[in-house]
């Protein structure tokens, strides 16, 4: 980039960052200050030193089982993204290596299937889970989480596959692996930016979800974290401060998980793997 498009590229990055992250900044801001002043007018902008308390992060976890809607929503997480990342890898794969009319009708099943809203497919859910003793169960959101990542998850893996020359598979072919083989010594490997960015996305479809541990989870010890938050939200007012101070904990799985496989978020692994 040119030396003169650098700086206002710079200041465009950071106007646009600003505007995205403001939302986490206010949620953070309102969880350290007293309700009357969030409710105020003309709240500011930057908290008061006289006024900033972190208390209300120390009286969540006292007063609600926050660490028990952590641990619940971590466990579905994991087992949510460990099932679709390895669904979605071998059907992105398939997608990707083979082109019969199956293979066709399949990919487009998964693509219908992405474009039909959670609020449909939960009433579905509940019977089923009803039917075969689901409901209250972690494992039950495990497996309806990771249905719903797999469409978006393996055609993202698609798109990774097919960017890694075929040539790469069959050199190991000729070397004795087999074609499970060259997928697990090869080709893998080299998607491994496409799987870490679709972990990313299942790891946030799992983290974030509502309609199916609202509906398909009652117990309160069985709860999310995202089910906890409602209960700040009472009948007559909103314990604002509280409801912001474990909003704001909730970021924090997320933005370890980017730190974790920003590494591995960056494309272009195979340029040159194959000259001419």
């Amino acid at each position: 980039m040119p030396a003169r498009h650098r700086i206002p590229t710079l200041i465009a990055a950071l106007a646009l960052a600003t505007v995205i992250l403001f939302p986490v900044y206010w949620m953070f801001v309102t969880s350290m200050l007293p309700t009357t002043i969030v409710l105020s007018r003309d709240p500011p902008l930057v908290p008061p030193l006289a006024t900033a308390s972190f208390a209300a992060y120390a009286e969540v976890l006292a007063r609600k089982p926050v660490l028990r809607w952590f641990l619940n929503s971590a466990a579905v997480t994991c087992g949510s993204v460990a099932i679709a990342l390895v669904v979605s890898t071998l059907a992105g794969y398939s997608l990707s290596r083979y082109r019969s009319r199956g293979q066709q009708a399949a990919g487009f099943v998964l693509l219908l299937s992405k474009m039909l809203p959670p609020t449909l497919i939960v009433i579905p859910f509940f019977i089923m889970f009803t039917t075969f003793g689901m409901i209250d169960s972690i494992w039950g959101l495990m497996l309806a989480n990771a249905a719903v990542g797999v469409p978006f998850a393996a055609w993202l893996l698609k798109g990774f596959f097919d960017g890694i020359p075929q040539e790469l598979e069959q050199a190991a072919m000729i070397d004795g692996c087999g074609e499970l083989g060259a997928l697990w010594r090869i080709t893998l490997p080299l998607a491994r930016p496409g799987m870490a960015a679709s972990a990313v996305y299942l790891a946030i479809v799992a983290w974030a979800d509502f309609v199916f541990a609202r509906t398909l989870v009652s117990k309160p010890e069985n709860w999310l974290l995202t089910v906890g938050l409602q209960s700040f939200i009472g009948e007559h007012a909103v314990d604002w401060t509280m409801l912001m101070a474990a909003g704001s904990l909730s970021l924090l799985p997320v933005l370890l998980l980017f730190l974790i496989l920003e590494p591995f978020l960056v494309s272009g692994m195979t340029q040159g793997a194959v000259t001419s």
